[in-house]
């Protein structure tokens, strides 16, 4: 599968590097607004100044989204109306209307459209949903969830350098929480209960902090859950807590470990972290979940829409 990429910046780095690190997925072409990026390519790569000629001229069967959130919807919508396929970073876009629109211009051109759910891909996710997959731990039910997502890029009454690019701390990151939950529990049997966000009108961006409170059901009851998001800690701090009926799982998505209580038992911790990057190991897993997808006709966008309905409707 050959892949074009375009935006070269922070995230893109990582992409480039799990790149590498899957079989059957190749680099040829990127483009970026400012032609010195250009340089942090492979020498393999062909650089393209012109988005448009590069969707003329590539030989890539999909192009990787990965610009500032607030662009997305614009990029992708126009590498569909050129009939080539498109992979966005998450979220795909800022709002629901955005969603709705690339859904419909993707269907009516029957092309995959496919969102990078990397967080969803972390290694400490994988490992719990191995061990309970094995039923390695007598957990029993799923009764609740917590998960937190929080970075440094509101200090002193303005954003920092960490903000460029983002929507807003909601728009960011409770995506995030919502694609790792949807690995966990059906996000099919979710329901918004509340949203809570905190909006500073004269900085730009769309939250500087969402709550989003959830219901679920899980068997025959139902469960609770708070997605809380924020930039005022000033602190990188990513954690989603499960609560089961017998005890709890800690996922720390930042260091890449678990950390697990049983009733009536010693904790345990489980260090998952390797010698890549921890967003390395986010996109290897994206990247295999899309040649697996692609090669059997498929994409997610059904997941994608559900989980994009879940997260406009806290706001």
């Amino acid at each position: 599968m050959r892949i074009a990429l375009i935006g070269i910046g922070k995230i893109a780095n990582y992409q480039m590097q799990a790149i590498s690190h899957t079989r059957g997925i190749t680099l040829v072409d990127a483009h970026d607004l400012d032609p010195v990026r250009a340089e942090e390519l492979p020498g393999s790569v062909q650089f393209h100044d012109d988005l448009d000629k590069l969707l003329q001229r590539s030989k890539a069967d999909a192009f990787l989204v990965s610009t500032p959130t607030p662009s997305h919807f614009e990029v992708a919508m126009k590498i569909i109306e050129a009939d080539r396929v498109s992979i966005v970073e998450k979220p795909l876009c800022t709002n629901q209307q955005q969603v709705d629109a690339l859904m419909t211009a993707a269907r009516t051109r029957k092309l995959p459209l496919y969102t990078a759910f990397h967080p969803s891909y972390g290694r400490e996710v994988e490992w719990w949903l191995e061990q309970t997959g094995a039923q390695n731990f007598e957990v029993g039910r799923l009764i609740g969830f917590e998960s937190c997502f929080a970075d440094p890029y509101f200090l002193d009454g303005k954003l920092t350098l960490g903000a460029v690019g983002k929507a807003g701390a909601w728009l960011d990151s409770g995506i995030s929480s919502l694609s790792i939950l949807a690995r966990l529990l059906d996000p099919e049997q979710m329901a918004v209960v509340e949203g809570r966000m905190t909006v500073i009108p004269s900085i730009s961006c769309a939250q500087v902090q969402g709550l989003g409170l959830y219901r679920f059901h899980s068997g025959g009851s139902v469960g609770y859950g708070m997605i809380d998001t924020n930039w005022t800690l000033g602190k990188n701090y990513k954690t989603t807590r499960l609560w089961y009926e017998n005890g709890v799982i800690e996922l720390d998505h930042a260091r890449e470990y678990g950390r697990l209580r049983l009733a009536g038992q010693e904790e345990l911790v489980f260090n998952l972290a390797t010698d890549k990057p921890r967003l390395v190991n986010h996109y290897c897993g994206v990247f295999d979940n899309l040649a697996m997808l692609f090669a059997g006709g498929e994409d997610n966008k059904e997941l994608s829409e559900v989980l994009h309905r879940l997260l406009f409707s806290a706001l």
